[in-house]
């Protein structure tokens, strides 16, 4: 059922350094392009800014979600209410400190940062090729892509509560799996420590290559979608099996499963949420009835129907 939308009268801070919208279209700022209105996103510009949002919606009790670049996301009909957070207006410092490591905001794409390790002769983010999501996010979902993951190379993080406060995580505390961390649901990165690895220039640049040849498939993706819509289970492959089961190039409305690779959904242009969660559901029963394998989603379903 839809909510009423919150009202924010009062929603102004002398201070605030960001933007502040109202009744935004979220298709508008996810890779899928779907999605309806959020009552208010805002775009803070440091930390300052961050913290102030999140003590006014403490205060008031509005709910709050936060997002980078908007993939991975799928934002249902009748949209969010509430506040969007997203820090993709911000939050891009790159600080290097000694031979091997390197500090990044959470609004830093980890495809820059991988290619400025590789001009830097730094290993580890050679996977990193070919995902589109920010650092905050990568290391939230432990992205991760051809024996490589975020978990390799993150040392600790800063965050920032629901209520303002800061706090620091190490890695161990984060407790990585796959695609996923143990971060406190009320946490936001708000920045993360790599550790990198001294390598020959030639041989970074030959693994991401390598890497950018696995990703064909996806690069032939040239319609909107949100990423890998499930997590590829144990010694299997999400694409695979739904290529397998006969359901690439389905449709449902205005969304429809790649014809170019199993595990993408894409926007033919009028696709609705709804949609695309039928579609979901089909792949998902289908491989569980035919293969035993219960198919856990990747990207993060939000909103009202």
């Amino acid at each position: 059922m839809m909510q009423a939308q919150i009202s924010f009268p009062n929603l102004s801070f002398p201070d605030f350094k960001g933007r502040i919208l109202f009744d935004v279209p979220m298709k508008d700022y996810i890779s899928i392009k779907i999605g309806g209105p959020a009552d208010v996103m805002v775009f803070p510009k440091d930390a300052d800014d961050l913290i102030a949002i999140l003590k006014f919606a403490s205060n008031k009790g509005f709910p709050v979600f936060v997002m980078g670049s908007g993939t991975n996301l799928l934002v249902r009909d009748n949209g969010i209410r509430g506040i969007v957070i997203n820090l993709s207006d911000d939050f891009h410092e790159i600080v290097w400190t000694g031979d091997d490591k390197v500090t990044a905001g959470a609004g830093v794409r980890l495809m820059e940062l991988a290619n400025l390790c590789r001009d830097k002769g730094l290993s580890g983010l050679e996977f990193a090729v070919g995902i589109p999501g920010a650092i905050g996010g990568s290391v939230f979902m432990n992205a991760g892509a051809y024996g490589g993951e975020m978990k390799d190379v993150v040392e600790k993080i800063e965050a920032v509560d629901i209520k303002g406060q800061t706090h620091t995580f190490d890695k161990a505390s984060l407790k990585f799996s796959y695609r996923k961390c143990e971060l406190p649901a009320d946490m936001i990165i708000t920045k993360a420590y790599l550790r990198l690895q001294k390598g020959s220039p030639d041989e970074i640049k030959k693994r991401m290559k390598e890497c950018k040849d696995k990703r064909k498939a996806t690069r032939a993706i040239n319609l909107s979608n949100a990423g890998s819509i499930f997590k590829n289970p144990q010694g299997s492959s999400a694409g695979m099996l739904i290529e397998e089961s006969g359901l690439k190039g389905v449709k449902i409305g205005g969304a429809q499963i790649s014809e170019a690779h199993g595990n993408y959904i894409v926007n033919l242009g009028n696709a609705s949420a709804r949609d695309v969660l039928a579609l979901i559901a089909i792949a998902r029963d289908k491989i569980f009835k035919i293969k035993g394998i219960l198919l856990e989603t990747e990207i993060k379903v939000i909103g009202e129907d």
